[in-house]
């Protein structure tokens, strides 16, 4: 008896295990329309922009966007009221740094409300821009600009405010140790016929 409930718990532990092992979202997130060269004195923009979107709304953000001080200043960010109804309804701000900008937005809006706003009639666009960053060229070079720091500070949240870029993937450590306590099981089980 105390064997099958062992195995009976295993084995719940090990589905809930599996299950948040969920593979990774479709979405991805890119810096686009960066120029070429850029001569000094350029201003030009880019823009962050989700993409490979299914279903997904974006309820929260929080970017760094790197760039290279001595080719360029990062001069202003640029967020968008649309995605997320009004920017009344959203907690926003940006931290100008020598070689990074850190911008994040969060939404107060339920996820039903910014379902209907991000995806009306029930059909999602397959991109959303995030924030517009401007940009003055210092010197003449080849704009160098990168997201960074994606992880625990640094992602994007999708529906019940849950990270789902980058994916959350299990530790490799962790699925060792679960496979491990399934193996034992199985010895045990066998042990025990």
């Amino acid at each position: 008896m105390r064997l099958a409930a062992l195995n009976a718990c295993a084995a719940l532990a090990a589905g809930l295990l599996l299950a948040g092992a969920q593979p990774a979202q479709a979405i991805s997130v890119q810096v686009q329309g960066m120029p070429a060269a850029v001569v000094a004195g350029d201003n030009f923009t880019v823009d962050v922009v989700v993409t490979d979107i299914v279903d997904e709304i974006i309820t929260a953000w929080d970017i760094d966007v790197a760039f290279d001080s001595a080719v360029l200043d990062n001069i202003a960010v640029t967020w968008f009221s649309d995605p997320w109804g009004d920017l009344a309804d959203a907690i926003y701000d940006a931290d100008f740094q020598a070689t990074m900008t850190d911008v994040f937005l969060v939404s107060l809006l339920s996820d039903a409300d910014l379902t209907a706003v991000q995806c009306p009639g029930g059909s999602c666009a397959p991109t959303l821009k995030l924030t517009t960053l401007s940009f003055t060229a210092l010197a003449d070079g080849v704009p160098v600009i990168s997201l960074v720091n994606w992880g625990l500070a640094n992602d994007v949240k999708c529906a019940d405010n849950l990270q789902c870029y980058p994916a959350l993937i299990p530790e490799p450590g962790a699925l060792a140790l679960l496979g491990l306590g399934l193996v034992g099981l199985a010895l045990l089980r066998r042990r025990a016929a």
